[in-house]
């Protein structure tokens, strides 16, 4: 606070508590620690050699890189060098990034591999061996949006909103006792979201090490790897976008599923107690519930995490009364790169938490809402300039979000979706899309999305359901009872008017949720290819039939290793006593198969036959 908040002092600060841990990486054998001290030590090394390389331009020096200690140390290296780092966003179509390249006019690029940009791309590991040297610390840095809504949008953060951003944890801590919960004496964040994206970079980042925390990187971003580190590694804060809660939800829907309704009454007997016992005692309530729920939460993130954000768009109402439930405590947060972290919801209850509200404006900030109902922002931590489309704009003393919310009584903010994805249908109702997919639960989709499909004023709500190729006609009929059941159950304003499938992907493979706008570029392409739900469920096999392309699939590879001709493997032929398969022969396929379908295991004790190992993948899809 009485510092000249610039990124300079930002570090200083930072970078003070030399024997506390950074980082914590596991490389599958065993677990990797740096220091605070030790990462400053290769920050001054490597910020010399950067500038015996590039000098101090003052201008814009490319990070291309998933979170890494490499990161951390690049970032503040090009800062220390006399350069603005620009935060390249590795999940964006390379034509966009190009695009900012250019206007950004970046001629150098530092990174742990080269990729595709037209630069003179420079390895972390070779900024080594630099001489003393005197330069300005830079105090910009440049971050593009999400880019869901196809522009080109950056923007431009200096040292005085990173100051202001870290200032409101006063308030954080102050009205949450929870948020500052250490588990065995340590507190440690898991670094999942990006730190080129505003919420990774300000509320995982910039919060935790500002304190001289630990962040705990992934060797890969599966749900396997995920939930087994924040057992192995004890984790306690996790914020993650909605992505993360609904995947891992899905997962433990399916779970119950499998062990039958008696264990799924019990289950939900468990999470109602939980949050009961928490609406009573907030704080010990937590602890209880992870211990009521022990079966089902030792196979999620264990027993140390203690406090949870979601944030970055909507979040089912389902996922945060099961988590809460459970001893997870889930808050929902508000935010975007023009402003910054701008609020959160912080209520020691369930009960305030399941409203899905995104909780008051923090310490800093002002909310304000139009006569429309959309939200204004403004604070010392919204960022001055951006870039939009190659010019160089002010951002104004009010930021309009776009988004429409409402102001509750207590003075929080309820979100109400995205003013450019409001439906228009042809009784000229305006229907917010999100409030739809709130109202499905659909276990045998991949993804799915609600939107407007057509041109101005009398669009048509749409739903689309990315699905597995490979799904029978038992669950295409059980997705189409599901989706007509939800559909009859919403008033007559909101009722779906098409449903369509596809196997493509509905979002690109890196993207942390689906943007509406790269959906409908991606119809209007032939990207993605669609079939009316009812077409699909008509030509589907009969009830019991194997879906054909799991079967030949399966029954390729399984012929593979045999040396047998396709036609050969039976569908109730047993492997092992009717074709001889050998048991280093069935890992083999077993290996294969788990590659093929992206599964972690087959089970042991699986029956050896085609039919009975179609019918445990299409369940486990």
């Amino acid at each position: 606070e009485e510092s000249d908040r610039t990124l300079r002092s930002v570090y200083e600060v930072m970078f003070r508590p030399e024997n506390a841990v950074l980082a914590e990486y596991d490389d599958g054998f065993r677990i990797h620690k740096t220091t605070y001290g030790q990462a400053k030590a290769r920050i001054e090394e490597a910020s010399a050699a950067l500038y015996a390389r590039v000098g101090a331009t003052h201008g814009y020096v490319g990070l291309e890189m998933e979170n890494s200690v490499d990161w951390i140390v690049a970032f503040w290296a090009i800062l220390r060098s006399g350069n603005k780092p620009w935060l390249v966003n590795t999940r964006h179509p390379r034509t966009l990034s190009e695009r900012i390249r250019r206007d950004l006019g970046v001629s150098v690029v530092v990174c742990d591999r080269p990729g595709a940009l037209d630069a003179d791309y420079l390895p972390v590991s070779e900024l080594t061996g630099g001489a003393p040297f005197t330069s300005e610390f830079e105090n910009e840095f440049a971050l593009a949006t999400s880019a869901t809504s196809l522009n080109e949008i950056v923007c431009f953060y200096t040292g005085r909103q990173v100051t202001a951003q870290l200032l409101n944890t006063r308030g954080v801590l102050r009205d949450s006792r929870r948020v500052a919960f250490h588990y065995r004496g340590a507190l440690k964040q898991l670094a999942f979201l990006p730190f080129y994206h505003i919420f990774g970079l300000f509320a995982v980042y910039f919060w935790f090490t500002y304190f001289g925390r630990t962040l705990v990187f992934l060797r890969d971003y599966s749900p396997d790897t995920i939930l087994s580190t924040c057992r192995r590694q004890e984790v306690t804060h996790i914020f993650a976008v909605p992505l993360l809660w609904h995947t891992v939800e899905k997962q433990l829907l399916k779970e119950l599923d499998r062990r039958g309704e008696r264990a799924k009454r019990r289950f939900w007997r468990g999470v109602r107690l939980g949050a009961a016992v928490q609406q009573i005692a907030p704080y010990w309530g937590a602890r209880l519930a992870r211990r009521l729920m022990k079966e089902v939460t030792d196979s999620l993130f264990g027993p140390s995490v203690q406090f949870c954000i979601s944030g970055g768009s909507f979040l089912r109402p389902s996922a945060l009364a099961l988590f809460n439930g459970m001893g997870y405590p889930l808050h929902n947060g508000y935010g975007m790169s023009e402003v910054g972290i701008t609020s959160v919801e912080l209520g020691a209850r369930p009960g305030e938490r399941n409203r899905n509200a995104v909780g008051r404006p923090l310490d800093n900030v002002e909310y304000r809402l139009t006569g429309e109902g959309v939200l204004l922002v403004k604070g010392d931590a919204v960022c001055e300039e951006i870039l939009v489309n190659g010019e160089r704009r002010r951002t104004g003393e009010w930021f309009n979000t776009g988004d429409r919310a409402r102001r509750e009584p207590d003075g929080r903010y309820t979100l109400l979706g995205r003013v450019s994805d409001l439906v228009i249908t042809d009784n000229g109702e305006n229907v917010d899309p999100d409030r739809i997919e709130e109202a499905l639960t659909l276990p045998e989709a991949v993804n799915f999305c609600v939107l407007g499909l057509g041109e101005g004023a009398g669009e048509t709500l749409t739903l689309i359901v990315q699905t597995s190729p490979y799904l029978s006609g038992e669950r295409l009929r059980a997705l189409s009872e599901r989706v007509s059941a939800a559909n009859a159950a919403l008033p007559s304003a909101m009722q779906l008017r098409r449903v369509l499938l596809t196997a493509d992907a509905i979002a690109p493979p890196t993207a942390i949720k689906v943007g509406r706008a790269w959906l409908k570029r991606a119809i209007d392409e032939g990207a993605v290819r669609l079939t009316p739900l009812a077409e699909a469920v008509a030509a589907a096999p009969a009830e019991g039939t194997l879906p054909p392309a799991l079967a030949d699939k399966v029954r390729a590879i399984v012929a593979d290793e045999l040396g047998l001709a396709p036609e050969a493997v039976g569908d109730d032929a047993d492997w092992v006593t009717a074709l001889g398969m050998t048991s280093l022969q069935y890992y083999s396929v077993a290996a294969a198969l788990c590659e093929q379908f992206g599964l972690s295991g087959l089970p042991e004790g699986q029956e050896h036959t085609l039919r009975a190992t179609c019918r445990w993948i299409e369940r486990n899809l």
